[in-house]
């Protein structure tokens, strides 16, 4: 109690025992430690990050100088540019994986950013010594050079020793991928969340590269006929009449492989196979509710459907039941893919006196020939000789090995050059490429749109027609499902006086009641899997279309008649159901634009991406 006339509060309270006293100086000294482990872990790891950024900065020029030496050819240039790619991505990855970093990586608000770097720096990592450094140890022996022919053969031993490091490439470049792809970044900060989105652009680039060199290392000796004899079927397209998957099937050919040998077996027109009587094949009933009855009695109309595989079954069908035997793939190129190979093997001399390059081959063989020969079968025999001719160029390893490489690249990226094995085990491979031939393919992100061309004139006209197309994807609706519109421009670049000026095999002459001069094409665009078609218009008014389905996909199938000159536009409006963002990818069948008579020969025919206008959407 205290002193009487003195407040309690003021009182004189007893001294702290030493013991307590003790007490508080262990508790004050424990608090000034952890502070004091904590600032330091800090400055561990602010230091050890900024080295690791420093580092993961400094990788990245050695990764561009390994692509761009290898590209060239400098193989020696690339083994100094991935050892010290490795060498920087090891320290990053060293520095970020220390039993401290870790610790940090479970504070709140910091934690996220350092497992997102130490992600990245460990993917870096993996890809300089399990991807890089290996590809480059086998650039020597699987050196496109040394992979052209010679002697009619190709040397399968490089491939073979490339094999098992190549796969294991691939599936490292995969497992590191994936880990990136896993990163959280809603808890990240701007510089982080930036750095990991540039990576992910970085290895999305670097995919279509990593696969096709692994898919190549995997089919290609089996393929080459190094296991046992190979027979395959080519098929050669003429985009002067347009088929969904690039072009009529003018000429084919026979080609056998048995070790790396590779030999011209036959050919013969497209016009001598069939008709058949009744289809060869089993035809989908949507399919065929679609295109008709005639994918399956005609060979040039096996590619009426988009459907790549469907149409190289039912032409190995055909074949067979031509009396040919059967086949153990097929493969189909264009006049374009003939100019791409001619850009490696240099001009070929034709027994028509014709030199033939990679300058003139389009103009010669789909727009000159018709006017030199109007006997369809003297046509086919010419188109026939040159695709033989520069085949055997090509056999004979007279093609630089390096620029071949690039024209079969490009072929393949354009959709100009196409492949199906009738071994289930390749064709799972290539599935997964773009030469399979596959209808788009959607996922919960990307909507897998269509757009294909079939000629409806009967003739050589669609030299003159260019297309171009449109698309772009939004949410308009309340319920969140993303709609897409597809706009279609066909236009008809034939002289005026075409109807009578041009050879009557190029017009058609009427034969299918299409006036001479005339265009008549039929579009066909595929929404994607599970989606629905809401409108197909042209101005503000609907535009006749049948609408039905393919493999689960909405399809819109109208056609487009142009005089010389004229121009039309359709657009279709599709809703993405099964995707929960806005976003496309789109397929075109590869044409030939034309301006004048002159075609722009390269010309992928893709799709331009534009923003969709919700005002405008019909949904």
């Amino acid at each position: 109690m205290a002193a009487p006339g003195v407040p309690e509060s003021t009182a004189t309270s007893p001294s702290p025992s030493p013991r307590r006293r003790r007490t508080r100086r262990v508790v004050g000294w424990s608090v000034a430690g952890v502070v004091l482990v904590l600032l330091i872990a800090a400055g561990w790891v602010g230091i050890r990050g900024l080295l690791a950024k420093n580092e993961l900065e400094s990788a990245l020029p050695y990764a561009k100088a390994v692509q761009s030496s290898i590209v060239s050819g400098d193989l020696s240039a690339a083994t100094n540019a991935a050892a010290e790619l490795r060498k920087h991505a090891e320290r990053a990855a060293s520095l970020t994986s220390d039993p401290v970093w870790r610790a940090a990586e479970i504070v709140p608000g910091v934690g996220p950013n350092l497992a997102a770097v130490r992600t990245a720096a460990a993917a870096t990592d993996s890809i300089a010594s399990r991807v890089i450094a290996p590809l480059v140890a086998v650039a020597q022996t699987a050196d496109p050079s040394r992979l052209k022919p010679v002697g009619g053969a190709v040397d399968l031993t490089p491939l073979r020793e490339a094999q098992p490091v190549v796969t294991r490439a691939q599936l490292a470049f995969h497992r590191a991928a994936a880990s990136v792809a896993a990163i959280d970044e809603s808890a990240t900060v701007g510089p982080v969340r930036g750095a990991v989105d540039q990576l992910r652009s970085l290895l999305a680039t670097a995919t279509p590269s990593v696969d096709a060199l692994g898919n190549s290392a995997k089919l290609l000796p089996a393929m080459l006929g190094g296991d046992s004899q190979r027979t395959y079927l080519l098929l050669v397209q003429n985009p002067a009449e347009l088929r969904a998957t690039g072009g009529l099937v003018g000429a084919l050919a026979v080609i056998g492989v048995e070790h790396g040998k590779i030999s011209l077996l036959a050919q013969a027109s497209g016009t001598s196979i069939g008709p058949f009587a009744q289809p060869v094949a089993d035809i989908p009933a949507a399919t065929q509710g679609l295109y008709g009855p005639l994918l399956g009695r005609y060979m040039q109309d096996v590619n009426l459907t988009p459907d790549f595989p469907l149409a190289a079954a039912t032409a190995t069908a055909m074949w067979k039941a031509h009396g040919g035997g059967t086949v153990d793939g097929v493969v189909t190129i264009d006049p374009v893919a003939l100019s791409y190979l001619l850009t490696a093997t240099g001009p070929v001399a034709l027994a028509t006196g014709d030199s033939l390059s990679a300058e003139n081959a389009v103009p010669l063989l789909l727009s000159q020939a018709y006017a030199r020969w109007s006997d369809p079968a003297q046509q086919d025999a010419f188109f026939a000789a040159a695709a033989s001719a520069v085949f055997g160029k090509v056999a004979s390893g007279s093609a630089d090995g390096t620029a071949l490489v690039k024209a079969l690249v490009r072929a393949g990226d354009e959709r100009r050059m196409l492949i199906w094995s009738a071994h289930p085990s390749e064709q799972k491979v290539l599935a997964s490429t773009t030469l399979a031939g596959l209808l788009p393919a959607s996922t919960s992100s990307t909507a897998g749109i269509g757009v294909y061309f079939n000629d409806a004139t009967g003739s050589k006209m669609d030299y003159y027609l260019t297309t171009h197309v449109e698309a772009g994807t939004a949410v308009c609706r309340a319920d969140g499902t993303p709609s897409t519109r597809v706009t279609v421009t066909l236009t008809n670049t034939a002289p005026a006086d075409a109807g009578t000026a041009l050879p009557a095999y190029v017009t058609g002459d009427g034969t299918y009641g299409v006036e001479p001069g005339t265009i008549r094409t039929r579009v066909a665009v595929y929404g994607a899997e599970g989606g629905l078609l809401v409108a197909t218009t042209s101005g503000s008014a609907a535009y006749p279309t049948i609408a039905g389905t393919d493999q689960g996909r909405p399809v819109s199938l109208f056609t487009v008649d142009l005089a010389p000159g004229q121009s039309k536009t359709v657009s279709v409006d599709l809703l993405d159901v099964q995707q929960k963002t806005p976003g496309m990818s789109v397929t075109v069948t590869p044409t030939l634009p034309a301006r004048g008579t002159t075609p722009d020969v390269g010309a992928s025919g893709g799709a331009s991406i534009i923003a969709l206008d919700c005002t405008t959407a019909v949904n």
